[in-house]
This record gives structure tokens, sequence and C-alpha cells, in this order.
């Protein structure tokens, strides 16, 4: 950065001389390094290049104390006020998470009118900082806010071009104005080039890997973002988010080892955390603990994921611990059970009754796992009358959210009733009938967003099951061989290198006579990092491959 194309107001003085001299003035390690050139007094500078830095992590809270810090050095500090209040919105694509009365009250601290707040920030830049935080938390509904917010930041970055914040912020707040997905696209291209130029200017930045990593997640642009992921988590290891973010794209190219070993850094990182500051384990990233058990899952690892699955529901029998981590336990549960294929009958009587409850036991979402779970270990058991219920149940839950103003998960739960159909269909022995459940499935799933995460977290992710995958089963099961291998195909470039499709597309190409091609699948397969026992298809893999029973290990 040309520091002095910024340090053009003889008011910035002495603080933008220390800045000028040492761009990483005070900085902490592990959070990656900014220079941001400012009017605060040298005592404030620390802690706000801190707050600026743990924002582009999304560590919103720990960005908030440490505003607050640089407010008591400096109270007049407008861009220390200006940070805390962006610390209230948080998110990647629209709709943003916000708080809009803790962020105009922590703006209300540096003045009472927006005039009087503007005033105390001494040049026209950080004038415009100030002014666009007026913009995002003023008047107007959300989408609104989130296009105008992001036209002041272009206008901020276009008069200052060698602001490298500016340009950062501006590319978060263009991937805020959109839904992610494809009427996210251009969008999130326009975002992605902009980090990435201000990653090859700062290659220390810690919002510009994370924001090319959010651009560019998806089966399809996540190579764009490699490099970032590489580089992000080394950049910032002492930010939780930092730590797992990688794995978004790791989880793109089934770098499963990378997923695994980054999200239990993440999660132990959320633990330190919460035990440093006297937090309860309410506060640990049970986000990183779902992507944690799915790598071992991938990696066929089971006896480990079942042994965390077993840690983390102990932890949530604490009188402290929340519904929702309750819930995130139930439904991490659920997904083992339908991914490691080991049937445990339970009752789902319990579940499709709670659902016409005023206060139901679990959310709809959960409850949408677990009917799936069970429905699945009933239909893989040939107890179909307790699979019909379970598919009732995934009826209802469609219905019910289908029905809502914002209908997130519908589509979700649609897609596990259609499956659902299909499982009962198999366990009847109706072959036919099982393909064309499974075909609706799929025609749902490929009309939703592309995968970005584990199947089942989030509410618009696939369900915990891919849909391709039974599909390709059952018509392998038919002996419609060519289709198994191209739906096959169709699930590997969606969700890469899951061994049930490894393993399915491997069986289909011999099927098809295409031995070179299974060869291909089957090596995929076995070059698995630290793969564990229970992996699908692995002894079919060896068996074909041969003495390769160390692949994964070199």
């Amino acid at each position: 950065m040309k520091i002095s194309a910024l340090c053009t107001k003889a008011v910035l003085g002495a603080a933008c001389l220390a800045l000028a001299a040492s761009p990483a003035l005070a900085q902490s390690t592990g959070l990656g390094t900014i220079s941001f050139p400012n009017s605060g007094n040298e005592a404030a500078q620390a802690d706000f290049l801190d707050g600026v830095r743990l924002l582009h992590s999304f560590e919103w809270e720990d960005s908030a104390e440490a505003f607050q810090r640089a407010q008591a050095a400096d109270p007049d500090f407008a861009l220390a006020y200006w940070g805390e209040a962006l610390s209230h919105t948080g998110g990647h694509h629209y709709p943003p998470g916000q708080d809009m009365s803790e962020a105009r009250a922590a703006l209300l601290k540096l003045g009472k009118t927006r005039a009087e707040r503007v005033a105390k920030a001494p040049t026209d830049r950080e004038k415009r900082y100030l002014e666009s935080t007026h913009i995002l938390y003023g008047p107007g509904d959300l989408k609104e806010r989130s296009e105008a917010y992001e036209q002041a930041l272009a206008e901020l970055s276009a008069l200052y071009p060698d602001d490298l914040e500016a340009a950062a912020f501006h590319s978060l707040a263009l991937m805020r104005t959109r839904v992610r997905g494809a009427e996210s696209l251009r969008v999130d291209m326009r975002a992605g080039a902009i980090a990435q130029w201000v990653f090859r200017e700062n290659p220390d930045h810690p919002g510009a890997a994370h924001y090319v990593i959010h651009a560019f997640d998806n089966p399809v642009q996540a190579p764009l973002a490699l490099y970032a992921a590489e580089k992000y988590a080394d950049i910032a290891p002492a930010a939780v988010h930092a730590l797992h973010m990688p794995s978004h794209i790791f989880l793109q190219h089934g770098m499963w080892d990378q997923v695994r070993s980054l999200n239990d850094r993440s999660y132990q990182a959320s633990v330190d955390r919460a035990e440093r500051k006297g937090l309860s384990p309410t506060r640990y990233s049970y986000h990183a603990l779902y992507w944690l058990l799915y790598a071992y899952l991938q990696e066929g690892r089971y006896e480990e994921g079942q042994k965390m699955l077993d840690e983390f529901e102990e932890l949530t029998q604490r009188d402290e611990m929340t519904q929702g981590m309750k819930e995130t336990w139930m439904r991490m549960d659920a997904l083992n059970t339908v991914e490691t294929r080991r049937w445990k009958p339970q009752p789902v009587d319990d579940l499709v009754a709670q659902l016409d409850s005023d206060e139901p036991q679990v959310g709809h979402r959960t409850a949408g796992a677990m009917l799936y779970a069970r429905g699945a270990s009933a239909a893989g058991t040939g107890d179909a009358d307790t699979a019909m219920k379970a598919h009732e149940g995934l009826k209802k839950i469609h219905e019910m959210l289908a029905s809502d103003e914002n209908p997130r998960g519908a589509e979700q739960a649609l897609v596990m009733a259609h499956a659902m159909e299909g499982l009962i269909a198999r366990a009847k022995g109706d072959n036919e009938g099982a393909i064309e459940g499974f075909r609706k499935a799929v025609m749902v799933a490929e009309s939703m967003e592309p995968p970005s995460g584990p199947p089942g977290e989030s509410p618009i992710d696939a369900p915990i099951q891919p849909a391709h995958e039974l599909l390709g089963e059952a018509l392998l099961a038919a002996g419609e061989n060519e289709e198994a291998l191209s739906v096959f195909e169709v699930s590997l470039e969606r969700t890469a290198k899951r061994p049930h499709s490894l393993s399915g597309a491997a069986r289909a190409a011999i099927a098809v006579g295409d031995e070179d091609a299974a060869r291909g699948y089957y090596e995929q397969l076995l070059a698995t990092p630290e793969r564990g026992p229970d992996l699908p298809g692995l002894a079919d893999a060896e068996a074909m491959v041969g003495d390769a029973t160390t692949m994964g290990q070199q």
C-alpha cells in the first residue's frame, strides 16, 4: 500500500507517520497483517488494528471488545465506533445477520446525532467510513440498506484506490447484496476478483483470503480459492473461524484430511477461548464439530466419529447447554446413522406427533433429519410400516416449512420425503418404485444451491443423504448400469471424492465393462489420506487395484 497517498491531511500527523514507518504497528500475532492509516492516537492503534483484523475473520465479539478498548484509549476516535458498529452485522451473503439495536448504540456513544458523529472524523476518508455505517444501520429495509452500503464502499474504494481495507470491505459488502447461489454468481465473481487483488497486494491480509473463499465456495469455482484456503489458516491461526473456513474449499476438493485437521483445530481453539474468557461450553464451535464428524465419516474412521459423538452427547446433558446445541447433536447423530449405514431401529411416533404441537420438542429441521435417519433405519431392516410413518412426518414438515414466509429448509425436507418414498419401495422389493422416488429426490436436489458444506448442517444444504447416491445404487440394482454410472459421475461433480459415490461409480464402471474407469475410481478411494477400516468399497478397491493398502498413507 502507498501509505503516502492516504496521509494527505495534516491532522493525521504522528499517527500516520507511525503507520507509514511500521504498517504492522503493534498488531498481535496470529491474526494477519493490515495497514490502516487513521487519526486515532498511538495508544488506540494496537486495539483498533486488532479489531479490524478480527472483523475480517468474523470474530464479532472479540472484535467489538477490541474496538471498545480503542475507544477507552481515545474517546473521540471515530473509526473505533465505526468498527464496533460493524461487529453487529455478520454473515457473508444476503441476508446478513444484524443486531440493529447494538450497532446503533455503538454509534450513539460517539455522538447523539449523525452530524455530530461525522464531525468527529477529521478526514474525508474517515468520514466516508463512518457514513457507510449510517447507511447500513439507517432507514429502509435490509435489502435497500445492503445495496446502498455496498455503493458507499464502492465510492470510497474508488476515491482511495490504495486503501486495501476499503477494497476488502467492499468485496464483502458486494456478497451481502445477494442470496448465495445462482442469484449471486456475477456478484461473487466481482467480489472474489477484488479480494484476490487485495490478496496479491498483501499476502498476509486475513480478509482477502477469507472473502476469496466465500466468493468461490461452490463445486465449480472452488479451484479459484484453493490457494487462499491453503494460506488463510496460517495467516490467522488465532481466529477460530479462520481455522475452520479453509475447509469449505478443501471439502469441495474432497481433501478430507485437511477438513478433519482444520476443524479439529478450530473446535479446540473455541474451547480454549471459552476457558480463557470464562465462558460456558455453549460457546464452543459446534459448527466445526459437525464438519469434523463429516470428515471422519468420509475417511472411513467410524469409531473415532462415534467416540466424538458420544462425548458431545455427554456435554449436552449439562444444565447450561441450549436447545440449539442439543439439536446440533441430534442432526449429527442422524448424519452418522445414514453415512455409516449402521441401522438402529427407533420409534418415530413421538417425532411425528410433536409436529402438531404449539411447543414442539425439537425444531422442524432437526425433526426432519431425525425422521429421515429413523425411517432409513426402518427401511434398511425391513420395517416398511415405521418408514411410512417417517414419510408422513417428512411430508408434513415440508408443508409446514413451505407455508412460511421465509421457507428455508422446505426443499431439503422435500428431498428427504421423496427419498423416503424410494427407501420404502426398496424395502418392499419394488425397485421401479424406488427409482421413481429417488428420481424425484434428485430433481429437487438439483434445483437447490450447489453444496457448500456437509449435508444437512444448514437448512439450504442438501439433506443428510445425497439423493444421487440413492438413485445410482437403485439403478445398479435394476441393471441400468450406464445411467447409474452417469448419476454417480454427477454426484462426484457435486460432492467430490465422497467414498459412497466413488465406490458406486467403480461398481457401475465394472458393470458396463470399463475396468480402466473402475480402477481410476478405486485408486481415488485408496488415495484417501489416513483412511480408516470402514471406508466404503475398501475391500473391493484393494481386490481390484492390488497391493495398495498403504496408498492413502504415502
